[in-house]
Protein backbone atom coordinates (compact mmCIF):
# COMPACT_ATOMS: atom_id res chain seq x y z
CA UNK A 1 0.00 0.00 0.00
CA UNK A 2 2.63 2.55 1.00
CA UNK A 3 4.34 2.41 -2.22
CA UNK A 4 1.69 2.62 -4.18
CA UNK A 5 0.90 6.21 -2.38
CA UNK A 6 4.75 6.95 -3.00
CA UNK A 7 3.93 5.97 -7.04
CA UNK A 8 1.31 7.91 -7.47
CA UNK A 9 2.40 11.09 -5.30
CA UNK A 10 5.65 10.77 -7.27
CA UNK A 11 3.64 10.52 -10.82
CA UNK A 12 1.87 13.85 -9.46
CA UNK A 13 5.06 16.27 -8.83
CA UNK A 14 6.59 14.61 -11.80
CA UNK A 15 3.45 15.75 -14.24
CA UNK A 16 3.13 19.66 -12.24
CA UNK A 17 6.85 20.31 -12.20
CA UNK A 18 9.80 20.32 -14.74
CA UNK A 19 12.53 17.95 -15.80
CA UNK A 20 15.32 19.18 -13.86
CA UNK A 21 18.04 19.25 -10.37
CA UNK A 22 15.85 21.73 -8.50
CA UNK A 23 11.97 20.69 -9.05
CA UNK A 24 12.89 16.95 -8.68
CA UNK A 25 14.10 17.41 -5.17
CA UNK A 26 10.81 19.13 -3.92
CA UNK A 27 9.96 16.46 -1.28
CA UNK A 28 13.07 16.79 0.09
CA UNK A 29 12.99 19.99 0.47
CA UNK A 30 9.65 19.88 2.56
CA UNK A 31 11.18 17.28 4.68
CA UNK A 32 14.36 19.74 5.22
CA UNK A 33 12.10 22.28 6.24
CA UNK A 34 9.65 20.30 8.79
CA UNK A 35 13.30 19.65 10.47
CA UNK A 36 14.55 23.38 10.65
CA UNK A 37 17.07 23.00 8.63
CA UNK A 38 15.63 24.85 5.39
CA UNK A 39 15.10 28.40 6.00
CA UNK A 40 16.47 30.32 2.66
CA UNK A 41 15.38 27.70 0.16
CA UNK A 42 15.72 27.59 -3.65
CA UNK A 43 13.08 27.37 -6.43
CA UNK A 44 13.40 27.37 -10.03
CA UNK A 45 11.41 30.73 -11.27
CA UNK A 46 9.82 30.90 -14.88
CA UNK A 47 12.87 32.24 -16.38
CA UNK A 48 14.54 29.19 -16.12
CA UNK A 49 16.70 30.48 -13.24
CA UNK A 50 17.75 29.34 -9.80
CA UNK A 51 16.64 31.72 -6.86
CA UNK A 52 16.49 31.95 -3.39
CA UNK A 53 13.34 32.15 -1.17
CA UNK A 54 12.83 32.78 2.33
CA UNK A 55 10.36 30.03 4.24
CA UNK A 56 8.51 31.05 7.42
CA UNK A 57 7.32 27.30 7.87
CA UNK A 58 11.02 26.40 7.91
CA UNK A 59 11.82 29.68 10.08
CA UNK A 60 9.14 28.78 12.63
CA UNK A 61 10.21 24.68 13.04
CA UNK A 62 14.11 26.07 12.85
CA UNK A 63 13.04 28.46 16.22
CA UNK A 64 11.54 25.54 17.54
CA UNK A 65 14.03 22.88 17.09
CA UNK A 66 17.10 25.18 18.67
CA UNK A 67 15.52 26.57 20.82
CA UNK A 68 14.36 23.17 22.95
CA UNK A 69 18.30 22.09 21.77
CA UNK A 70 19.54 25.07 23.62
CA UNK A 71 17.08 25.28 26.81
CA UNK A 72 17.80 21.45 27.20
CA UNK A 73 21.63 21.80 26.42
CA UNK A 74 21.02 24.33 29.51
CA UNK A 75 19.23 21.61 31.60
CA UNK A 76 22.33 18.92 30.98
CA UNK A 77 24.92 21.72 32.12
CA UNK A 78 23.31 22.55 35.63
CA UNK A 79 21.93 19.46 36.57
CA UNK A 80 25.29 18.06 35.18
CA UNK A 81 23.56 15.12 33.35
CA UNK A 82 25.78 12.16 32.28
CA UNK A 83 24.84 8.81 30.45
CA UNK A 84 28.73 7.42 31.03
CA UNK A 85 29.19 8.61 34.46
CA UNK A 86 26.04 6.39 35.55
CA UNK A 87 27.41 3.41 34.18
CA UNK A 88 31.01 4.20 34.93
CA UNK A 89 32.91 6.37 37.22
CA UNK A 90 35.56 7.62 34.77
CA UNK A 91 38.63 9.17 36.20
CA UNK A 92 38.07 12.21 33.46
CA UNK A 93 35.06 12.76 35.60
CA UNK A 94 32.95 15.50 34.19
CA UNK A 95 36.35 16.72 32.06
CA UNK A 96 35.14 14.10 29.58
CA UNK A 97 31.41 15.74 29.62
CA UNK A 98 32.39 19.04 29.55
CA UNK A 99 34.78 18.99 26.57
CA UNK A 100 31.60 16.89 24.79
CA UNK A 101 29.28 19.33 25.34
CA UNK A 102 31.44 22.45 24.34
CA UNK A 103 32.74 21.12 21.16
CA UNK A 104 29.01 20.32 20.57
CA UNK A 105 27.91 23.41 21.22
CA UNK A 106 30.41 25.36 19.45
CA UNK A 107 29.48 23.02 16.41
CA UNK A 108 25.89 23.04 16.44
CA UNK A 109 26.23 26.65 16.64
CA UNK A 110 28.14 27.39 13.62
CA UNK A 111 25.55 24.23 12.22
CA UNK A 112 22.50 26.76 12.92
CA UNK A 113 23.75 28.98 9.93
CA UNK A 114 25.81 26.60 7.72
CA UNK A 115 23.05 24.04 7.38
CA UNK A 116 19.17 26.38 7.36
CA UNK A 117 20.87 29.36 5.41
CA UNK A 118 24.17 28.42 3.50
CA UNK A 119 23.82 25.20 2.20
CA UNK A 120 19.89 25.45 1.92
CA UNK A 121 20.08 28.69 -0.27
CA UNK A 122 22.61 27.87 -1.91
CA UNK A 123 21.98 28.26 -5.86
CA UNK A 124 25.53 28.37 -7.58
CA UNK A 125 26.09 24.43 -7.35
CA UNK A 126 21.99 23.76 -8.55
CA UNK A 127 21.99 26.26 -11.19
CA UNK A 128 25.46 25.17 -12.55
CA UNK A 129 24.37 21.56 -12.51
CA UNK A 130 21.32 22.34 -14.61
CA UNK A 131 23.83 23.90 -17.44
CA UNK A 132 25.63 20.50 -16.89
CA UNK A 133 22.46 18.63 -17.52
CA UNK A 134 21.26 20.67 -20.49
CA UNK A 135 24.88 20.25 -22.33
CA UNK A 136 24.76 16.27 -21.68
CA UNK A 137 21.04 16.44 -23.47
CA UNK A 138 22.77 18.10 -25.91
CA UNK A 139 25.21 15.50 -26.61
CA UNK A 140 22.74 12.50 -26.59
CA UNK A 141 23.40 11.81 -22.62
CA UNK A 142 20.39 12.73 -20.87
CA UNK A 143 20.67 12.56 -16.93
CA UNK A 144 17.45 10.41 -15.52
CA UNK A 145 16.59 12.03 -12.31
CA UNK A 146 16.25 10.03 -9.21
CA UNK A 147 12.55 9.78 -7.61
CA UNK A 148 12.38 12.64 -5.20
CA UNK A 149 9.89 11.58 -2.58
CA UNK A 150 11.49 8.14 -2.80
CA UNK A 151 14.90 9.39 -1.78
CA UNK A 152 13.26 11.64 1.01
CA UNK A 153 11.44 8.38 2.42
CA UNK A 154 14.79 6.63 2.58
CA UNK A 155 16.61 9.59 4.21
CA UNK A 156 13.47 9.73 6.37
CA UNK A 157 14.20 6.51 7.19
CA UNK A 158 17.86 6.03 7.88
CA UNK A 159 17.40 8.93 10.10
CA UNK A 160 14.78 7.59 12.05
CA UNK A 161 16.81 4.24 12.41
CA UNK A 162 19.48 6.51 13.17
CA UNK A 163 17.59 8.05 16.24
CA UNK A 164 16.13 4.88 17.04
CA UNK A 165 18.78 3.35 17.50
CA UNK A 166 20.49 5.86 19.71
CA UNK A 167 17.15 5.83 21.88
CA UNK A 168 17.56 1.66 22.21
CA UNK A 169 21.43 1.83 23.23
CA UNK A 170 20.37 4.03 25.96
CA UNK A 171 17.42 2.31 27.42
CA UNK A 172 19.64 -0.96 27.35
CA UNK A 173 22.09 0.68 28.93
CA UNK A 174 20.26 2.46 31.80
CA UNK A 175 17.89 -0.68 32.24
CA UNK A 176 18.67 -1.10 35.77
CA UNK A 177 16.17 1.35 37.04
CA UNK A 178 18.64 4.46 36.71
CA UNK A 179 16.08 7.16 35.31
CA UNK A 180 16.70 8.50 31.76
CA UNK A 181 17.82 12.17 31.32
CA UNK A 182 15.49 13.49 28.52
CA UNK A 183 16.97 16.31 28.04
CA UNK A 184 20.55 14.44 27.79
CA UNK A 185 18.99 12.22 25.44
CA UNK A 186 17.33 15.29 22.74
CA UNK A 187 20.49 16.66 22.92
CA UNK A 188 22.72 13.71 21.62
CA UNK A 189 19.67 12.85 18.98
CA UNK A 190 19.22 16.64 17.42
CA UNK A 191 23.24 16.58 17.01
CA UNK A 192 23.02 13.52 14.96
CA UNK A 193 20.43 14.27 13.05
CA UNK A 194 22.48 17.80 12.45
CA UNK A 195 25.58 15.47 11.42
CA UNK A 196 23.45 13.26 9.15
CA UNK A 197 21.97 16.50 7.31
CA UNK A 198 25.17 17.26 6.49
CA UNK A 199 26.82 13.92 5.90
CA UNK A 200 23.43 13.01 3.41
CA UNK A 201 23.53 16.54 1.51
CA UNK A 202 27.23 16.39 0.94
CA UNK A 203 27.71 12.53 -0.08
CA UNK A 204 24.55 13.48 -2.55
CA UNK A 205 26.07 16.33 -3.90
CA UNK A 206 29.18 14.28 -4.84
CA UNK A 207 27.11 11.80 -6.05
CA UNK A 208 25.46 14.11 -8.16
CA UNK A 209 28.60 14.93 -9.82
CA UNK A 210 30.08 11.12 -9.98
CA UNK A 211 26.45 10.04 -12.32
CA UNK A 212 27.77 13.16 -14.41
CA UNK A 213 31.32 12.75 -14.73
CA UNK A 214 30.44 9.23 -16.00
CA UNK A 215 27.85 10.33 -18.43
CA UNK A 216 30.77 13.03 -20.24
CA UNK A 217 33.51 9.81 -19.61
CA UNK A 218 30.75 8.17 -21.85
CA UNK A 219 30.48 10.08 -24.47
CA UNK A 220 34.38 10.87 -24.82
CA UNK A 221 34.85 6.92 -24.63
CA UNK A 222 32.07 6.80 -27.49
CA UNK A 223 34.60 8.85 -29.63
CA UNK A 224 37.59 6.74 -28.68
CA UNK A 225 35.96 3.37 -29.55
CA UNK A 226 33.72 4.49 -32.40
CA UNK A 227 30.61 3.63 -30.68
CA UNK A 228 28.59 6.29 -30.98
CA UNK A 229 25.33 6.08 -33.60
CA UNK A 230 26.58 8.86 -35.43
CA UNK A 231 29.56 6.79 -36.61
CA UNK A 232 27.61 4.28 -38.35
CA UNK A 233 25.61 6.74 -40.01
CA UNK A 234 29.39 8.53 -41.24
CA UNK A 235 30.44 4.47 -42.24
CA UNK A 236 27.68 3.94 -43.95
CA UNK A 237 27.52 7.32 -46.06
CA UNK A 238 31.26 7.05 -46.70
CA UNK A 239 30.57 4.08 -49.04
CA UNK A 240 28.64 6.06 -50.91
CA UNK A 241 30.86 9.17 -51.09
CA UNK A 242 34.30 8.17 -50.11
CA UNK A 243 36.10 11.33 -50.36
CA UNK A 244 33.23 13.75 -48.77
CA UNK A 245 32.55 12.41 -45.77
CA UNK A 246 35.89 13.51 -43.85
CA UNK A 247 35.50 16.89 -43.43
CA UNK A 248 31.79 16.41 -41.84
CA UNK A 249 33.37 13.66 -39.72
CA UNK A 250 35.75 15.61 -38.42
CA UNK A 251 33.68 19.22 -37.98
CA UNK A 252 31.30 16.25 -35.81
CA UNK A 253 34.36 15.15 -33.69
CA UNK A 254 35.71 18.66 -32.96
CA UNK A 255 32.22 19.72 -31.75
CA UNK A 256 31.34 16.78 -29.78
CA UNK A 257 35.28 17.07 -28.05
CA UNK A 258 34.81 20.98 -27.56
CA UNK A 259 31.31 20.34 -25.60
CA UNK A 260 33.06 17.34 -23.60
CA UNK A 261 35.86 19.79 -22.55
CA UNK A 262 33.20 22.52 -21.78
CA UNK A 263 30.95 20.14 -19.77
CA UNK A 264 34.47 19.21 -17.79
CA UNK A 265 34.94 22.84 -16.81
CA UNK A 266 31.61 22.85 -15.55
CA UNK A 267 32.22 20.04 -13.50
CA UNK A 268 35.46 20.87 -12.35
CA UNK A 269 33.53 24.70 -11.07
CA UNK A 270 31.47 22.82 -9.38
CA UNK A 271 33.97 20.37 -7.73
CA UNK A 272 35.78 23.86 -6.35
CA UNK A 273 32.18 24.66 -5.31
CA UNK A 274 32.19 21.93 -2.96
CA UNK A 275 35.40 22.40 -1.73
CA UNK A 276 33.85 26.21 -0.82
CA UNK A 277 30.64 25.09 0.43
CA UNK A 278 31.64 21.88 2.32
CA UNK A 279 35.33 22.26 3.70
CA UNK A 280 35.15 23.49 6.78
CA UNK A 281 32.37 22.05 8.17
CA UNK A 282 32.75 18.43 7.18
CA UNK A 283 36.51 19.57 8.39
CA UNK A 284 34.65 20.35 11.78
CA UNK A 285 32.77 17.05 11.72
CA UNK A 286 35.13 15.08 10.45
CA UNK A 287 37.58 16.61 13.98
CA UNK A 288 34.39 15.95 16.70
CA UNK A 289 33.88 12.00 15.26
CA UNK A 290 38.29 11.84 15.45
CA UNK A 291 37.99 13.02 19.26
CA UNK A 292 34.83 10.97 20.45
CA UNK A 293 35.83 7.95 18.90
CA UNK A 294 39.27 8.45 21.29
CA UNK A 295 37.55 9.33 24.09
CA UNK A 296 35.36 6.76 24.15
CA UNK A 297 37.91 4.25 23.28
CA UNK A 298 39.95 5.69 26.41
CA UNK A 299 36.66 5.10 28.39
CA UNK A 300 36.64 1.37 27.04
CA UNK A 301 39.94 1.15 27.32
CA UNK A 302 40.27 2.72 31.25
CA UNK A 303 37.01 0.34 32.11
CA UNK A 304 38.62 -2.62 31.39
CA UNK A 305 41.79 -2.21 33.21
CA UNK A 306 39.66 -1.33 36.08
CA UNK A 307 38.45 -4.52 35.70
CA UNK A 308 34.60 -3.42 35.44
CA UNK A 309 34.65 -6.78 33.26
CA UNK A 310 34.23 -8.90 36.35
CA UNK A 311 30.63 -7.22 36.71
CA UNK A 312 29.37 -8.61 33.37
CA UNK A 313 26.08 -7.28 33.11
CA UNK A 314 27.51 -3.58 34.25
CA UNK A 315 29.99 -3.71 31.32
CA UNK A 316 27.91 -4.91 28.79
CA UNK A 317 25.59 -2.01 29.45
CA UNK A 318 28.77 -0.04 28.98
CA UNK A 319 29.73 -1.65 25.99
CA UNK A 320 26.58 -1.11 24.09
CA UNK A 321 26.49 2.76 25.11
CA UNK A 322 30.23 3.41 24.33
CA UNK A 323 30.26 1.05 21.36
CA UNK A 324 27.75 2.82 19.46
CA UNK A 325 29.22 6.39 20.16
CA UNK A 326 32.35 4.95 18.35
CA UNK A 327 30.75 3.10 15.74
CA UNK A 328 28.55 6.06 14.74
CA UNK A 329 31.64 8.59 15.21
CA UNK A 330 33.67 5.61 12.69
CA UNK A 331 30.30 4.85 9.95
CA UNK A 332 30.37 9.27 9.55
CA UNK A 333 33.88 9.50 8.70
CA UNK A 334 33.83 5.97 6.17
CA UNK A 335 30.57 7.45 4.83
CA UNK A 336 32.52 10.70 3.63
CA UNK A 337 35.79 9.50 2.64
CA UNK A 338 33.70 6.51 0.58
CA UNK A 339 31.88 9.17 -1.62
CA UNK A 340 34.98 11.28 -1.89
CA UNK A 341 36.81 8.39 -3.24
CA UNK A 342 33.96 7.07 -5.78
CA UNK A 343 33.73 10.61 -6.91
CA UNK A 344 37.52 10.69 -7.95
CA UNK A 345 38.06 7.49 -9.28
CA UNK A 346 35.27 8.35 -11.91
CA UNK A 347 36.93 11.62 -12.69
CA UNK A 348 40.37 9.09 -13.20
CA UNK A 349 38.34 6.72 -15.25
CA UNK A 350 38.71 8.08 -18.65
Amino acid sequence: MLPLIIKNLASINKSNRDNNIVETTYFIRLIRKLAGASVITIEYTPEKKVSTTFSWFGFITFLAWYTSYYYCLYRIVMEDQSILRALYNTRLQHYGDDVERFTVGIFTLYAMWKVPFDLSGSTEDAQLIIDVDKALQDLNEPVCYSNSLYLAFILFLIQASISGSRIFTVSMSLHGGTRMPIEKIFQMIFADAIIFTITAQYCSYLFILKRRYRLVNRALNSIRLRTSSEFFKFRFQQQAVPNGIFSIKDKYLCKKIKACGRIYGMLFSATEMTNNKFGLVILIMMFLALLFTILYLYYFMEATASGLFHDPEKFIDFLIYVGWQIGFAISVMLVCIYFSEATVREVNLF
